[in-house]
């Protein structure tokens, strides 16, 4: 008699549209996750074993890396199906400042009263002579 080994439960395939799925990757996953991941399964199911799902973790591990084929995916995917792909950080929104209060001439005043000083000492040095 001869006993077979137990066979591990095979995971579920993952769904073709998800790429962090295909690679084992929870979304959010950095660069060096995602290329770490590509490798390992790579390795595991080589083109010459096992094309299609070659194919399928070539095509995520570049939809992850190229912002190009990310960009196509992007376009022809639902909204809500892009917030699942990719997850955005939690955003907190703070007020807008108020607006500055207007600019008056009364304001500029004290700005403008050395540069009066400046130009009438400069007029009368050179001697400019106006008025009756």
């Amino acid at each position: 008699m001869s006993a077979e080994p137990p066979s591990r439960p095979r995971p579920a395939p993952a769904p073709a549209d998800d790429p962090h799925a295909v690679l084992g990757l929870a979304p959010g996953a950095g660069p060096a996750e995602i290329a770490a991941a590509y490798r390992k399964l790579v390795r595991r199911y080589p083109p010459e074993l096992a094309p299609e799902r070659f194919a399928a973790v070539h095509r995520a591990y570049q939809m992850l890396t190229s912002p190009a084929r990310c960009m196509e995916a992007a376009l022809a995917t639902p909204e809500d199906e892009l917030t699942r792909l990719f997850p955005l950080p939690a955003l907190t929104l703070r007020p807008a400042p108020p607006p500055p209060p207007p600019v008056t001439v009364g304001d500029l005043e004290p700005l403008l009263a050395p540069v009066r000083r400046a130009v009438l000492a400069r007029l009368l040095a050179a001697g400019v002579r106006w008025g009756g």
